[in-house]
């Protein structure tokens, strides 16, 4: 499978699916649309140490909506020569809903611009071999650097594929992807001392690009699983944290985004419901969507429902300034149009969201954090629960560190708890390097303040 085969798959479905609209149509069937996923991969799994399977996988996967009256119906299928009895289908399932809406319609086209194709065409060179050979390198890495690192499971992939969407009221949209990535999860073990599980990963749009990051990304697993060796417990204490880029989005941020859905909005399950325009978080913190930049994951010309995306500020120091929506969401909140934000995929109907967040960096040195006197709880995960409407959280610290008078301490057995949406105002500092998540989000570390830390009384 290549560049040139995957192009003309998307050309002949096209003519394929518009052969199916127009059928409809004509069957008195108004309101279709066919979001289809194509992927193609070749992936080398880890396990125990150690090389454990190759494979290669090719699904196509179609997502059908109908709407009829305001109710709709959808059905996820991989069997394209049924495609038309699954249209069928979810028309009969739109007219079996007993709660039709007025504003539940699929969306009109819009232009949409023309964005870098994220398919490099080196990515057909590359095959189960050079996965193979990556793997190896990183066993390699593992024995050379760091032997007492055990990797319990690891993938390296090679994936290639596209989406495409169509509908009977216009909307058309095609992009192509590549990419090679890998991940690794393990801990260290030195006899008795057993590290807690720690996890990294990389990906690229190119050979070079992923080797650099791969590179990065292994060095900095293995040495998390290392220094969570000899971990100790600690008191309990009030004070500050330090949150690296996984923990500032999974722990912190990743509730609050969630707030901004449009559905949480209208069903009154958000504390950001009518926050439009308020300052709910601290100035130093502004965040925007951009899924324009070249040679990111999340880069793309259209949402789930074939609609434009574009750049737009989420947050602008502190001051809230966008929701999530999509066509739906966008009616039901007084909208003309969605702003781009529907998610999904073929095997779900569009939900609300963001794809390709960036967090503004701040002013600090990343080190000089991990140089400070006075104490302060490094955090790298958390083991727990949080609630989304309120914004409780709280859970076990997995992986942290006790940092003092530049003392690196690798702590067990300490708990915090605190609310997000306070944490907002929290934020004493922002650095100004950080990290792609997901070779998609930016995000930079942040040192908040005034959380509870509870540690064992004896430590």
């Amino acid at each position: 499978m290549n560049k040139s085969s995957l192009e003309d798959k998307i050309n002949s479905q096209r003519d394929l699916l518009d052969g199916y609209l127009k059928k409809a149509k004509q069957a008195g069937i108004d309101q279709v649309e066919i979001f289809s996923s194509y992927g193609y991969s070749e992936d080398v799994t880890l396990e125990k140490s150690d090389l454990n399977n190759c494979t290669a996988t090719e699904e196509n996967m179609f997502g059908i909506r109908v709407i009829e009256n305001g109710s709709q119906g959808f059905i996820t299928t991989n069997h394209l020569p049924t495609l038309w009895d699954s249209i069928l289908e979810a028309r009969s399932l739109a007219r079996s809903q007993t709660t039709p809406d007025v504003d539940m319609v699929l969306p009109e086209p819009r232009p949409l611009e023309n964005r870098p194709s994220q398919y490099d065409a080196s990515i057909d060179a590359l095959g189960l071999t050079d996965l193979v050979r990556i793997a190896k390198q990183a066993l390699d890495w593992k024995r050379e650097k760091f032997p007492l690192v055990s990797i319990d499971s690891g993938e390296m992939s090679i994936s290639k594929g596209f989406k495409l969407i169509m509908s009977s009221t216009g909307v058309y949209g095609a992009e192509l992807g590549a990419g090679i990535s890998a991940s690794v999860m393990g801990m260290a073990i030195n006899g008795d001392d057993i590290g807690s599980f720690d996890y990294d990963s990389a990906s690229g749009n190119d050979l070079t690009t992923f080797s650099k990051r791969w590179s990065t990304a292994f060095q900095q697993f293995g040495d998390k699983c290392m220094g969570a060796l000899g971990a100790r417990t600690i008191s309990s204490f009030k004070g500050k944290i330090l949150l690296p880029p996984d923990a500032v989005y999974s722990f912190f941020l990743g509730s609050f985004i969630g707030s901004l859905n449009g559905t949480s909005i209208r069903k009154g399950k958000s504390k950001m419901q009518g926050k439009l325009g308020v300052k709910v978080a601290d100035s130093k913190l502004t965040i925007w969507e951009d899924p324009t930049l070249d040679q990111f994951s999340g880069t793309t010309a259209f949402d789930r429902e074939g609609q434009p995306t574009k750049k737009q500020s989420v947050l602008k120091d502190g001051i809230l300034e966008t929701y999530f929506y999509n066509t739906y969401e966008a009616k039901k909140a007084g909208l003309v149009a969605s702003n781009g934000f529907a998610t999904g995929g073929a095997q779900s109907q569009p939900g609300c969201g963001p794809r390709q967040l960036q967090i503004a960096p701040g002013t600090s040195a990343k080190d000089d954090f991990f140089r400070m006197d006075e104490k302060v709880l490094y955090i790298n995960r958390i083991s727990g629960t949080s609630d989304g409407p309120s914004g409780d959280f709280s859970g076990v610290i997995k992986g942290g560190f006790l940092i003092e008078n530049g003392e690196k301490i690798p702590i067990k057995e300490a708990q915090v708890v605190g609310n997000v949406y306070d944490a907002l105002h929290q934020i004493e500092a922002i650095s100004k390097e950080g990290e792609l998540l997901g070779e998609s989000y930016f995000v930079p570390y942040m040192l908040l303040d005034g959380f509870s830390i509870t540690g064992n009384a004896n430590g």
